[in-house]
């Protein structure tokens, strides 16, 4: 779908003050936002929600205390997982609310430059040995049950339509709980909701979650959101699974355990690697390259 053209285009509309997403969803000429048009519009935009945060860092700290509160009320847990990191500045606010170690906090973005971005700001906070990492919401690179806590914040919000897959991936890697932090269409405004249907957002995550059998222990909405505009409920899915695995990465394609080896992410079952870059390890499908002369 995209070449240099478009690439060029998507740069000028953003210089211009444009909406990436809304110049994209045209050019694709769909109802939904596709994973590509969602990578480049949020890859133009990196460092954006770091400039914000320091300009102004009270609204985050605000909602960032309402999801260290519901997270800590969930009792013990050994590691938790960020899907959709983006910059890290929520990730670095909540994780220091509920004073985590940083081996045991991870998070995720599909784009390389957010999660560069998201670094570098952990690194000027004094938030040493992240674990940050590039990959896809629909194939989330983690072994089953290996994160106690997972929770999004906005991060499935552009993926309208596609409820059901995410949900499935998210609670497959969780072991204990779910939190949906997400703009929520039925407690939206009669604007807000106009608003959500023109970027593609998501509609059905409570729904999506009661058809497929999860049990949702709470659903409301928090009392303050960065935008009115787009206000954020949580979603809390408990989850009892029986044991978790020893190995918490796992190929995206093969679905076979990955071993860190330094230069690479690498699978002794299916040959595949992914490359490490500027010490991102980026764990998209499209990022495999097969080795079969490859040896640890």
């Amino acid at each position: 779908m995209f070449n240099s053209k478009i690439i060029n285009m998507v740069e000028d509309t953003y210089l211009q003050g444009g909406n990436i997403m809304q110049f994209l969803s045209s050019v694709n000429q769909g109802g939904e936002n596709s994973r590509e048009a969602i990578l480049l519009s949020y890859d133009y935009q990196a460092g954006t929600y770091v400039a914000a945060y320091k300009k102004n860092p009270a609204p985050l700290e605000r909602y960032t205390k309402q999801i260290s509160d519901e997270i800590g009320k969930l009792g013990e847990f050994t590691n938790i997982l960020e899907a959709g990191v983006g910059e890290a500045t929520t990730f670095n606010r909540i994780t220091s609310n509920l004073n985590i170690a940083p081996k045991n906090s991870y998070g995720f973005d599909i784009s390389w430059s957010r999660i560069k971005t998201g670094n570098d700001f952990l690194q000027e906070c004094s938030f040493v040995d992240s674990n940050l990492f590039v990959a896809d919401l629909f194939d989330i690179p983690l072994s089953d049950n290996s994160m106690d806590i997972v929770y999004t914040s906005h991060s499935i919000e552009p993926n309208g339509g596609n409820e059901k897959p995410i949900l499935e991936e998210l609670y497959r890697v969780t072991s204990k709980y779910l939190l949906l932090f997400e703009p929520d269409y039925e407690f939206a405004s009669d604007d807000a909701k106009r608003r959500m249907e023109s970027h593609g957002y998501i509609k059905n995550l409570y729904a999506t979650a009661k058809e497929l059998g999860y049990k949702v222990i709470k659903r409301e909405l928090l009392p303050f959101s960065t935008n009115p505009l787009n206000p954020t409920s949580v979603i809390i899915i408990e989850k009892q699974s029986i044991s978790k695995p020893k190995n918490i990465f796992r190929c995206p394609v093969s679905k076979t355990e990955l071993i860190n080896a330094g230069e690479i992410y690498f699978s002794e079952e299916s040959h595949l690697m992914y490359p490490v870059i500027k010490n991102i390890p980026c764990l998209l499908k499209s990022y495999a390259v097969f080795g079969f002369k490859y040896v640890l």
